[in-house]
């Protein structure tokens, strides 16, 4: 054939404003006119798609890092369309001022991960990134996003409005992050050396890093140290600016024997002025008197203690005293501590800057004086110059106390002290005795009887019915018969003589004050006081067995239960009875 050797081309056509979702055709012509038309022999090849069958898009940005002042990113972003759009551009956009930063034009690289999970994505398998942009103009504060895009355009970020594109905006970034940590702070012959790291974003534009030495919040010292590598710091934290340049080690010339607050370090980074355009991290707070009570153990006989103190400001203070102060701050007690000085290595490691941390342990046994007993107490350690614990000294203190304060319960008596030893509530438990079914109408003698048991004597309620005086009047002894439901009562001077058989004596309460009440209980002894209205019936007894701030506690013989009523409930019940009580 004629010109076959002649008959190849090559060339490109503009698939700007073309859908690419429509069929294309290429015409091939022939022609005796310039413009095409005329005499012409056409040739129309098969009709084509460009658009793919899958147009899905994804993508992931596995890493965003400027540890090393320059940005490098990784990841990879599928799409079908990369297939026409063979053009693979990352561009840096600051979404603050919506300006685009830098971009760069990229190779593809394997990501075979990609193209098992996104099997039907026929560039998956070729879709990842890794780029350096180089040094980027960053600005501290400001949001960033990488745009991975696939273009029909070879050249600029390959949109020139005509190109044919598809974009993947990355999760945005934020260059506000900062972290800092000390490793080590120590006591040298100078004053204190610090050792650890720092990062921030605001190192961008602050390139001059700091360390100040605070006293509790004044300025003592500072030092401008170099930076240096840190690949640990830049492991866990490689989208903070420079990470990489981290690490620290500064002296601090200061006599710790004049340091007496709480230090802390401040970390800084600074333009040239320091002192007004910087970015601050500060430390944890070293505490130059730092101590603990380890051990406290109480008994009624002695209080044993053992701990730590340890101060910068003990070289001049030999004397270890122990003080015990009330609620109050009212001193109660104090004694030397001798076994002093113990070995604590753990001390050490925690406060490796105070002198002689290793050697603050001590040990002492004090004995429980009667003005602490059942009150909450603060403890003091303190290291003075004074012989007698006073003069130039330097104290810890402990939390509460409680030298058997709270409820403290001895054989079946529970007293509650409140934090300054006063008695708030006593319960006595007796035991629960029911009138039934022998004595009906036995309720009083039943209440002596509680009270009499829980005094020690091996009484019960029959025997003591049986000798129980019998009279036609109340005072003087039982009206009928308690062992039927006809019987009637009997009152606190009918009933004494029983009590007098057993314990050799009474102490008729009728009309007593609610001290005098309670002042019984608190001694164990239980009190019969006698109510009305109360389950039913005009006259009834019921043994007292304790109190709290708002109630009064009893056994009801009626019932056989442990119950309580509000104190006005109380008077109600036994004013209505003419407040009849019989205690011992």
């Amino acid at each position: 054939m004629i010109n076959a050797k002649d008959s190849g081309f090559n060339t490109a056509f503009s698939l700007a404003g073309i859908d690419l979702n429509h069929e294309l055709q290429i015409i091939s012509r022939y022609s005796d006119a310039a413009n095409g038309e005329g005499n012409y022999v056409s040739y129309w090849y098969a009709p084509k798609k460009f658009a793919p069958a899958n147009t899905s898009n994804q993508g992931n940005l596995d890493s965003f890092n400027l540890s090393n002042g320059q940005l490098i990113v990784s990841g990879w972003h599928a799409t079908d369309y990369s297939q026409v759009e063979n053009n693979h551009y990352l561009i840096l956009f600051d979404n603050t001022n919506k300006t685009q930063v830098k971009s760069i034009k990229v190779t593809n690289v394997a990501r075979p991960d990609v193209a098992k999970a996104y099997p039907t994505v026929a560039t998956a398998g070729q879709s990842g990134f890794n780029a350096n942009f180089g040094p980027v103009n960053l600005t501290p504060g400001h949001s960033y996003s990488l745009v991975s895009r696939y273009s029909t355009l070879d050249g600029g970020n390959g949109d020139n409005g005509q190109s044919k594109i598809t974009d993947y905006w990355f999760n945005p970034v934020t260059l506000d992050q900062q972290a800092s940590y000390v490793d080590s702070f120590t006591k040298t012959d100078n004053g204190y050396n610090v050792k650890g790291w720092m990062v921030s974003d605001q190192s961008i534009n602050k390139p001059n890093a700091y360390l100040i030495l605070l006293n509790d919040g004044q300025e003592i010292a500072r030092t401008k140290v170099e930076l240096t590598d840190r690949p640990d710091v830049a492991k866990v934290y490689p989208s903070i600016y420079n990470s990489q340049k981290s690490g620290f080690n500064g002296e601090f010339k200061v006599d710790p024997t004049k340091v007496n607050g709480t230090l802390k370090v401040i970390m800084r980074f600074a333009g040239d002025d320091a002192n007004k355009n910087f970015s601050d991290q500060y430390s944890q707070d070293y505490p130059t008197n730092a101590g603990n009570f380890d051990n406290i153990h109480v008994t009624a006989s002695q209080v044993s203690l053992s701990g730590w103190h340890a101060s910068t400001q003990a070289g001049n203070k030999p004397y270890e005293w122990l003080i015990v102060l009330d609620n109050n701050g009212q001193e109660l007690y104090r004694q030397e501590i001798t076994d002093k000085g113990l070995g604590r290595n753990d001390v050490q490691n925690v406060y490796p800057y105070i002198e002689g941390a290793n050697k603050s342990g001590f040990q002492i046994v004090i004995p429980t004086q009667e003005n602490m007993l059942h009150k909450v107490v603060k403890i003091i350690n303190r290291l003075t110059d004074d012989s007698a614990g006073n003069g130039n000294y330097i104290d810890i203190v402990s939390g509460p106390v409680s030298i058997l304060s709270g409820a403290q319960t001895e054989g079946r008596k529970t007293t509650t002290y409140n934090d300054n030893g006063q008695i708030v509530a006593v319960y006595n438990d007796a035991e629960v005795i029911s009138q039934l079914p022998e004595l009906p109408t036995g309720c009083e003698i039943t209440a002596v009887t509680m009270m009499l048991r829980y005094a020690g004597y091996d009484v019960n309620k029959v025997q003591l019915a049986n000798i129980m005086p019998r009279s036609n009047n109340g005072d003087y002894g039982f009206v009928g018969n308690p062992f039927s439901p006809s019987g009637w009562w009997i009152f606190p001077t009918g009933i004494a003589p029983v009590v007098d058989r057993f314990v050799g004596h009474h102490e008729i309460m009728t009309g007593a004050s609610m001290q005098r009440i309670q002042d019984k209980l608190k001694q164990g002894h239980l009190v019969v006081a006698w109510v009305a209205n109360v389950n039913g019936f005009v006259n009834h007894a019921l043994a007292l067995t304790g109190y709290d701030a708002g109630r009064l506690f009893y056994n009801n013989p009626w019932t056989g239960r442990k119950e309580s009523m509000t104190y006005g409930e109380f008077y109600q019940h036994w004013n209505a009875d003419r407040q009849r009580a019989i205690s011992y």
